[in-house]
C-alpha cells in the first residue's frame, strides 16, 4: 500500500513546490523517515526543497531545522504583525512622542510654576476689630521655601486673597504638580511592564 502522508508531517507538495505530489513519490520520503525515527537532534539529512521558481535543490537540514520548516509551512505561523505587537509598539512610540511634547510645555524655560510635593494652598482668617478677612498661603510640611528677608528657609508663602494672582498661580502650580505625580505613577507602571516584557523575551523558558 503506497504511503499518502510524509512520516515527518511535511506537505510533500509544499516542501518540493510540486502540486499533487504524494509521499510515495516524494524524493524526501527516505530522509523524512530517518528524521521521524531519530531521537538525535544533531542528526542531519538532505532534503529536496523547492522555491518560488519551482526549482528544487538539496538542503542539509537537522531534525530541528526540518521541524521548524514543516511547522512554518503547515502550522499557520504567526508574526509580530498578526499577534498585534507591531501595532502596539507603534502606539507606544506615538504615545511617548506626544507625552514628550506635553511635558516639554512644563520645562523650566516654559515659565510655568510647579509646586513641590507635600505642599498645598490653605486659607486662613485674620480677625480685625472691623471684621474678619480671609487670605491664602502656600504651606509645606517642612521648611523649603526661600525667605523674603530672614536667612533660613520658611514653611509658608503669603498669597493674598482668593482673587490675587499669587493665589491663582500657586493653585495652578498645585494642579500641575498633581498631574505630573499621577503621570509619574503611570510611567512607573509602564516602565515595570516593559521591563517584564523584556525579561520574558530574554528568558523564554521562565
Amino acid at each position: 500500500m503506497s504511503r499518502k502522508y510524509c512520516p515527518f508531517s511535511f506537505s510533500c507538495e509544499a516542501i518540493t513546490q510540486t502540486p499533487g505530489l504524494l509521499a510515495a513519490q516524494c524524493p524526501n520520503l527516505a530522509a523524512c523517515s530517518e528524521l521521524a525515527k531519530s531521537d538525535i537532534e544533531s542528526e542531519t539529512v538532505n532534503l529536496q526543497v523547492g522555491d518560488e521558481a519551482e526549482t528544487q535543490h538539496s538542503v542539509l537540514m537537522s531534525a530541528n531545522s526540518a521541524a521548524t520548516l514543516m511547522l512554518r509551512q503547515r502550522g499557520n505561523p504567526q508574526d509580530l504583525d498578526s499577534l498585534g505587537i507591531s501595532s502596539l509598539m507603534e502606539t507606544i512610540q506615538d504615545s511617548m512622542a506626544e507625552l514628550e511634547t506635553q511635558l516639554a510645555q512644563l520645562e523650566p524655560n516654559s515659565r510655568q510654576y510647579i509646586a513641590p510635593e507635600g505642599t498645598e494652598v490653605h486659607a486662613y482668617a485674620v480677625k480685625r476689630p472691623y471684621g474678619t478677612y480671609w487670605y491664602n498661603k502656600l504651606a509645606a510640611h517642612r521648611e523649603m521655601f526661600h525667605p523674603q528677608a530672614q536667612q533660613r528657609l520658611v514653611r509658608h508663602i503669603h498669597l493674598g486673597k482668593t482673587d490675587d494672582p499669587r493665589h491663582r498661580t500657586a493653585q495652578a502650580g498645585i494642579e500641575r504638580r498633581n498631574q505630573l505625580v499621577k503621570t509619574r505613577t503611570q510611567l512607573l507602571t509602564a516602565a515595570k511592564a516593559l521591563e517584564e516584557a523584556l525579561s520574558i523575551l530574554q528568558n523564554p523558558r521562565s
